[in-house]
C-alpha cells in the first residue's frame, strides 16, 4: 500500500526540465575544468561563458513586402526571342540533286606506310625526292630540262607536259608502260649543295614531315 502511495506522489516523465540541463551551454558552464591541465601547455582557466544576443533583427525583417507588386523591365521583343516562329525550309534548288554526287568513288583512302615488326612506321612520300648536286636529267621527248615535278623509269625522263600527253593520247608511250613512271623531283627546295655533295639544310626536319604527310594525303584525291 505505501508502495502505490509513493508512486502517487512522484511527479511524471514529463515533469522534469530536461532542456535546461541538456543544452551545449549548460555543459560549457558546469563541467569541470583541472587547474593544472591534461597536458602540456593545456588550458588551465574556466571556459568563457557566452552572452545571448537579444539586439538581432527578427527572421520576418529580411522577407520582402508581397504587397508591393516587383518592378519588371519590359522585354525588347515577345516572350525574349527574335528568332522566326516557323524556320524558312530550304529550297530544292539550293541543294545539289542526287546524280551529282559521284557513287563510284573509291572509299576509305589511305596514306601509304612502311611497316616493320617491332619498329616504326614509315611514310611513303608521294613525290620521290632526289638529292643531287646538279639536275642533269632531260626529257627524252622535249629534250629540255624539266620544271617542278617531272616522272622517272629507271633512266628514261618525261616532263610533266609529255606524260600528260602521252598519257592522253599514247604517241610515243603507252598508257601500261607509263604507269610504271614515278614522279619525282630535286631537292632544291630543302637543300642547298652550290656545286658540291655538301648539302646546307634549308627548312626543318618538321615542317618537312608535316608537308610530306599532306602531300601524301591529298595525292589520294589529286594524283
Amino acid at each position: 500500500m505505501l508502495f502505490f502511495f509513493a508512486l502517487l506522489i512522484c511527479s511524471g516523465p514529463s515533469s522534469y526540465d530536461n532542456e535546461e540541463k541538456t543544452t551545449f551551454r549548460y555543459v560549457l558552464e558546469h563541467q569541470p575544468m583541472s587547474r593544472r591541465g591534461y597536458i602540456v601547455n593545456a588550458r588551465t582557466e574556466k571556459r568563457e561563458v557566452f552572452v545571448p544576443k537579444t539586439d538581432v533583427p527578427s527572421p520576418e525583417t529580411y522577407q520582402m513586402d508581397l504587397n508591393k507588386i516587383p518592378e519588371t523591365k519590359r522585354a525588347f521583343r515577345p516572350f525574349n526571342s527574335s528568332c522566326d516562329r516557323f524556320p524558312t525550309v530550304f529550297k530544292s534548288t539550293t541543294i545539289p540533286g542526287p546524280g551529282s554526287y559521284e557513287s563510284d568513288v573509291k572509299q576509305n583512302r589511305q596514306v601509304h606506310m612502311l611497316h616493320s615488326f617491332g619498329g616504326r612506321t614509315k611514310l611513303i612520300p608521294a613525290v620521290k625526292t632526289k638529292c643531287m648536286p646538279l639536275n642533269k636529267d632531260k626529257c627524252v621527248i622535249c629534250l629540255t630540262q624539266p620544271i617542278g615535278d617531272y616522272y622517272q623509269y629507271r633512266n628514261e625522263v618525261l616532263c610533266a607536259d609529255c606524260f600528260n600527253f602521252n598519257w592522253q593520247w599514247q604517241e610515243k608511250f603507252k598508257r601500261t608502260y607509263l604507269q610504271a613512271f614515278q614522279k619525282v623531283r630535286d631537292c632544291s627546295h630543302m637543300h642547298q649543295h652550290a656545286g658540291t655533295a655538301a648539302r646546307i639544310q634549308l627548312v626543318d626536319d618538321r615542317i618537312m614531315k608535316k608537308l610530306q604527310r599532306k602531300e601524301a594525303y591529298l595525292s589520294l584525291y589529286w594524283p
